[in-house]
């Protein structure tokens, strides 16, 4: 049994131990993303890794500030992979810059990829599951 995490009225859910999925309902209000993102580095930073699914289908829009609430995620991320799933165009762009931006700001690196069926994500998750290689510690 998965226990839903409710943020506003989005649904985050440990589907495995490394597996984030994340349903996107609405519109992505102040103080929303902040929260699932600390759900999210909270799991990557004790496990060294984590897949995301993202269901964005039924997603609207994001506040202003929910966009940046990312730039203030630890420094020390490892490396984790994001499926994303429903995304037109637009939000592919506007996902992809956030993601960039995060990137240059906090060295985190996220390998993001985009589907038009959840088949067709957790296909593509679960071979990034499986094929994992653990990265080498910073610094070493």
């Amino acid at each position: 049994m998965h226990e839903d995490i409710h943020i506003g009225r989005h649904v985050l859910r440990f589907e495995q131990e490394d597996l984030l999925v994340m349903e996107f309902h609405g519109d992505l209000e102040s103080g929303e993303m902040a929260a699932m993102w600390r759900v999210h580095d909270e799991r990557l930073l004790a496990l060294g890794r984590i897949f995301v699914l993202a269901d964005v289908r039924h997603a609207a829009g994001m506040s202003r500030i929910a966009k940046g609430e990312g730039l203030g995620r630890p420094k020390s991320l490892p490396p984790h992979i994001a499926a994303v799933v429903g995304a037109p165009y637009s939000i592919q762009v506007v996902i992809e810059l956030l993601a960039r931006a995060t990137k240059l700001l906090t060295g985190g690196v996220a390998t993001l990829r985009f589907f038009g069926t959840m088949a067709e994500a957790r296909a593509y998750l679960e071979e990034c599951r499986r094929t994992w290689k653990p990265s080498a510690p910073r610094g070493a």
